[in-house]
């Protein structure tokens, strides 16, 4: 009887070890397999997969990672435009993240700005901003200000802003994250493509259209500079052109970047 005994308390002390061994190789498994989906643009596929590591991440007790699964299934989640679960994920990681030690990590921070991106699209503007602030604060105390991720920080507030028709706050916000893109990446960079097409948002929607087009065509030509002329990716930068020329009443030039945008 002491011989099964002792079997079963070594069995207990090999097995243990073990399988959480294969929970944490299994859980980077299905990580992997999420972001290879998410890549390919197969969104449903990605969400089991980062449900599955989510739910082993948490049974090994990595709470960071199981945080970074359900910001990973809500951002996929709010670029469906199912917005309620997508913050039924969020709000669960939130939880997670600050019953932790450190309630203002880099995760929670992430958690923040995905809800901040919900509310902005559910146009709870001040709900929004508050969360976009949050995870402002955390990446400026963790980051430093000449970070890509507290640029993102200030060109979601820039967006919430404008959306909320509060031009001048949004323009500030996205000069900020124009500002740190361009000591980063450089002027004719693709990182900072999207401060451009912030600040030509929000000045056409000031009526500012000369402006508006000085960053649209900045935006339009870096892209040209990353993906080469007659890219698809162009099109978009040619409405947006086109569609301040026709503010403009400028139909001549609004055709034409018509037919440029269609012809891609």
């Amino acid at each position: 009887m002491a011989r099964n005994i002792l079997f079963h308390i070594l069995f207990f002390v090999a097995y243990v070890p073990l399988t959480t061994a294969q929970t944490n190789i299994q859980a980077e498994e299905y990580s992997t397999i999420a972001a290879q989906h998410r890549k390919n643009l197969q969104p449903d596929s990605a969400i089991f997969f980062y449900e599955k590591a989510a739910t082993a991440y948490q049974a090994n007790g990595d709470l960071a990672k199981f945080i970074n699964a359900y910001n990973d299934i809500g951002i996929l989640l709010t670029r469906q435009d199912n917005y309620l679960k997508a913050k039924s994920y969020l709000e669960s990681a939130l939880a997670t993240g600050l019953s932790l030690p450190d309630t203002n990590s880099l995760e929670v921070a992430t958690t923040y700005l995905s809800l901040g991106v919900v509310y902005n699209a559910e146009e709870q503007y001040d709900q929004a901003l508050r969360y976009h602030h949050r995870a402002l604060v955390i990446r400026l105390v963790k980051l430093g200000e000449k970070h890509a991720d507290v640029a993102t920080c200030y060109g979601n507030i820039g967006n919430v802003h404008r959306n909320n028709k509060s031009y001048e706050k949004s323009i500030e916000a996205h000069e900020r994250a124009m500002y740190i893109r361009a000591e980063l990446f450089g002027a004719t960079s693709a990182e900072i493509i999207e401060s451009y097409v912030g600040l030509g948002n929000a000045y056409r929607e000031k009526k500012e259209y000369t402006t508006a087009l000085l960053y649209f065509e900045k935006a339009l030509n870096n892209k040209i500079i990353q993906r080469g002329e007659g890219h698809k990716d162009l099109s978009r930068f040619y409405k947006y052109i086109s569609d301040v020329y026709y503010l403009m009443d400028n139909k001549e030039q609004g055709d034409l970047y018509k037919e440029k945008a269609i012809k891609i």
